[in-house]
């Protein structure tokens, strides 16, 4: 459903809470752009299709952004912005 299928997860599971499941651990600027990293190798190497691959970069970096919960100054300690 995240990408525009049907909710089939929604359906069956609720929300899967992805900001409150990574409030435990400190995720600032830093940890999303080593993630979006990853992210942006492995979907180069696996994706051809030109839209397709600009469109799950977009989707996974908005993702990412909404993961962020501190600024990154209090090292190990996550502190909503």
């Amino acid at each position: 459903g995240w990408l525009g299928g049907p909710p089939l997860f929604h359906q069956e599971r609720g929300h899967p809470r992805l900001r409150m499941r990574h409030a435990p651990f400190a995720v600032s600027i830093v940890e999303r752009d080593e993630w979006m990293l990853c992210m942006r190798q492995a979907i180069n190497e696996q994706v051809d299709d030109a839209a397709l691959n600009a469109k799950l970069q977009r989707m996974f970096s908005e993702m990412a952004d909404h993961m962020i919960n501190t600024d990154g100054s209090r090292a190990g300690v996550a502190a909503p912005l």
